[in-house]
């Protein structure tokens, strides 16, 4: 069947956009074929499709000239849409259920991570929202979840917000190319952690690893504030209002460069205010607040005087608040 200009909106809480067509090990490893997470009710464009994937790039996350991050993705965790959905609240916390009814005890349809969008109605409950499911069934997500997409904040409670945001990933693995809150409920997936969190074995081999690279944390810490930033550090560089060490606020992002290349930005970090910052720093770690001292071997004021280059990497603040 020829497929053209067609939308697919992701139906799973979460799902790998990959560079081939082939399942992430389950294995919290530097894996260069892993591009990108989508969350549910992301949307994508059709672009292509082999066996059981599809070739599409995704929509709201900004590559370069894309119309979207381009990548391969399992048919199964995604369905066709005749139209562009308008979604008018955004999870806000580590995860959101998804219930059958307005009850803290009713059964879960599923449960989804931070950053997840959803059209939301009122309901005659005060406490919960009616949302409509990608497969048209209804569910309830409790209001305390959410974002409305509406929120208008001051500059400084923004700020606030996005560094609460910001430490509710604290202890979330490291993945590379991950763009999710660490999930243990996602069905085929179901994982049981020992030990470590890195130390996790699975019902099914191609169950889904989640957690965060730099970016994606940086993404989606934004995302659930209503501020919509690229996907990649380079890209989110590139799209911020310079600004100098000593206008660094909470909130602003830190840029680090590649060696030797000023201008070729591979790691971003969250700035917190005090000299600290949360990051995702590499594979093995998890999500942690750092310093700079600590993170460079020097003090904020010591790499002041050296114009913040250390090690022959160029550091960058930037904003888009």
């Amino acid at each position: 069947m020829e497929i053209t200009d067609k939308i697919l909106i992701v139906t799973v809480p979460v799902a790998d956009l990959r560079g081939k067509p082939v399942d992430a090990k389950p294995a919290y490893i530097h894996d260069d074929l892993q591009e990108t997470q989508v969350l549910y009710n992301e949307t994508l464009w059709y672009l292509d499709e082999i066996d059981d994937w599809y070739y599409v790039e995704a929509m709201e996350q900004q590559k370069n000239t894309y119309r979207g991050y381009p990548g391969w993705i399992r048919k199964a965790g995604v369905a066709m849409i005749n139209a562009l959905a308008t979604y008018n609240a955004v999870v806000k916390n580590k995860t959101a259920r998804i219930l059958k009814s307005q009850s803290e005890n009713a059964g879960i349809l599923m449960t989804v991570s931070i950053g997840t969008k959803f059209t939301v109605n009122e309901t005659a409950n005060k406490e919960y929202y009616a949302v409509i499911l990608a497969d048209n069934k209804r569910g309830y997500i409790s209001k305390d979840d959410v974002n409305g997409t509406e929120a208008n904040l001051n500059e400084r409670m923004l700020r606030k917000a996005i560094v609460s945001t910001g430490r509710l990933f604290l202890g979330t693995p490291y993945l590379w190319g991950g763009r999710s809150m660490f999930m243990t409920q996602l069905p085929g997936g179901r994982q049981k952690v020992d030990n470590s969190i890195f130390n996790i074995q699975r019902s099914t081999p191609n169950a889904i690893n989640t957690g965060v690279d730099c970016s994606g944390l940086t993404n989606l810490v934004y995302r659930v504030n209503n501020i919509d930033i690229p996907r990649d550090a380079q890209e989110q560089w590139m799209a911020t209002k310079k600004v100098s060490c000593n206008r660094l606020k909470p909130g602003d992002l830190i840029f680090v460069s590649a060696e030797d290349r000023p201008d070729f930005i591979n790691h971003v970090m969250l700035n917190i205010g005090s000299e600290r910052f949360i990051e995702a720093a590499e594979t093995g770690n998890t999500v942690m607040v750092n310093t700079f001292m600590k993170r460079f071997g020097e003090g904020f004021n010591q790499l002041a005087e050296q114009d913040f280059i250390i090690h022959n990497k160029q550091i960058h603040f930037g904003s888009v608040i």
